[in-house]
């Protein structure tokens, strides 16, 4: 039997001083009452009450351990109401851990409309790069690419997919041209994802028009999708980069796309949100996880821009040979 239900009725039958009314403000039947008082006397070898037909009392050896027992009960009940009252009540404190690539313009609008809408939530964000597991008590909940969190027992709801394409400066493009096919960046200094090299070579493995094509390029780059955005906004080079990272550059004319039918061959990027638990999410949880879907949905319905249709600056004299990397 429950210890904690053995207690519940040791308390209840003292302050009832009978057992009938006991049984009745638990909601259970008085020879469950009884068996809870015989059980817990046998565990602590202390008879606690006197019996007779007429009323329970207390017995003097057992009223230090009565009152000790009635404030374990309120404090159980009071910590019970009080972490109910914390899931009813959207406040409190939300750790997140957040990919580098989605600090962005997009991502402080994230933050300043979030904020908005839970006011009263501690909202505190981490950027890291590496690996995460939910349940080692750090953060909260992760926005990040699927390979980079423990996913044995999380929640797991895609945020956005995004292809990979190809695009530079305005003043990069005025400076080396825009190449009009895939073979034509191998004169250009190329800024891209590490994994975008053919293993074991320094080819560039892309597709275009839906057909796979190797090219090898002077001079390059690699690097994170922070590093390489940097690089590509400063001039260096071309990069190929997630679209949703840099949808904002191109409507502002930082970048400009080039070569629209073109793009790396790892599928693109993907952006989930991860949390660890399904069920009894307080309300700060349930406000985030709704607000955080409703967000990227709306975020890439109403922001995606016809990439294809971003014109490229006119071809400009041939890209200049670099010294290979």
């Amino acid at each position: 039997m429950d210890q904690l239900y053995m207690l519940r009725a040791f308390v209840a039958a003292t302050q009832y001083r009978s057992f009938s009314k006991a049984a009745a403000s638990l909601g259970v039947t008085t020879g469950s009452i009884s068996k809870a008082i015989a059980k817990l006397e046998a565990s602590i070898q202390t008879r606690v009450l006197h019996r007779t037909t007429r009323s329970v009392t207390l017995t003097e050896a057992a009223q230090p351990y009565y009152l000790s027992c009635c404030r374990l009960l309120e404090e159980l009940d009071e910590a019970n109401r009080r972490i109910t009252k914390e899931r009813d009540v959207d406040s409190g404190r939300l750790r997140l851990v957040v990919h580098p690539m989605l600090v962005s313009e997009t991502f402080s609008r994230f933050v300043s409309n979030y904020r908005a809408v839970a006011p009263s939530v501690n909202l505190m964000v981490s950027v890291q790069e590496g690996a995460v597991n939910l349940y080692d008590g750090l953060y909260d909940a992760a926005i990040l690419p699927p390979h980079l969190v423990e996913q044995s027992a999380v929640v797991r709801r895609t945020l956005s997919k995004s292809s990979r394409v190809m695009v530079a400066s305005p003043g990069y493009l005025n400076r080396y041209g825009t190449p009009t096919q895939a073979a034509g960046l191998s004169e250009h200094f190329l800024l891209l994802d590490r994994q975008s090299r053919q293993k074991g070579t320094n080819f560039i493995e892309l597709l275009e028009d839906g057909r796979r094509v190797s090219v090898l390029p002077m001079s390059s780059m690699d690097g994170n999708e922070v590093l390489l955005r940097a690089a590509a906004l400063t001039g260096t080079g071309i990069a190929a980069l997630p679209e949703a990272m840099i949808r904002e550059d191109i409507a502002m004319g930082h970048l400009v796309q080039v070569l629209p039918k073109c793009s790396t061959c790892d599928g693109g990027v993907e952006i989930c949100l991860f949390y660890s638990h399904r069920e009894w999410l307080p309300v700060r949880f349930r406000t985030f996880v709704d607000f955080c879907t409703e967000f990227f949905r709306l975020n890439g319905s109403t922001q995606a821009a016809d990439m294809s249709a971003v014109a490229s600056p006119a071809l400009q004299p041939k890209a200049p040979r670099f010294a290979a990397v």
